[in-house]
Parts: C-alpha cells; structure tokens; sequence
C-alpha cells in the first residue's frame, strides 16, 4: 500500500468532510520482537513522518475536516508516546508556519 501521504495528495479534493486517518506500523512481527510487547517505549522513530502528518492535519483542519486519528502501538512501539510526538511535530509545524 502506498503511504498515506501519497494517497491524501491524490484525493484531497474528495475529503470535503470528515475522515479517520490509522496509523499502524508495516511489520507488526517485527514491532512486536523489539517490544516484546512492552508498549511503554518508542523503538521504531518515525520522525520524518510525524513532520508529513503535521502537514496534512493543518491542511484538513484549514478546510474544516473533522478529522479523527488513531494511533495504534505498532507505528512505533507505543501509541500513547507517539500521541504526544503528534502533538510536538504539530506544535513545531505551526510555530515555524504561523
């Protein structure tokens, strides 16, 4: 599957009001070896994608798309600490943009 990013630029015009973005990771064996299902730790940093993602949660928010995201603990190894990664690379997204 192509990444989410690739496939919000192509049908960005035909997200007019709402939308669940999922993020998960692409090898849950893997994941789940590095944790060993400890889901209290990043072991899997996605730094460059959490940037994207900060950009397309601005974008959808400036257009009024209610949007719903789900953090699931194989993206990086815990869901919780990367819901607060969000949070950060949105911050530093809208400090540098605004």
């Amino acid at each position: 599957m192509p990444p989410i990013f690739e496939i919000y630029q192509k049908h960005r015009d035909q997200i007019i009001d709402q939308v669940l973005i999922r993020l998960h990771g692409p090898d849950r064996q893997g994941i789940e070896e590095q944790t060993r299902k400890d889901w209290s730790r990043i072991v899997s940093p996605k730094d460059s994608e959490l940037e994207l993602l900060a950009d397309m949660l601005t974008d959808l928010q400036s257009r009024n798309v209610e949007t719903f995201l789900f953090v699931n603990n194989h993206f990086e190894g815990s869901a919780p600490r990367t819901i607060v990664r969000v949070e950060e690379a949105l911050k530093k997204y809208w400090a540098l943009k605004f």
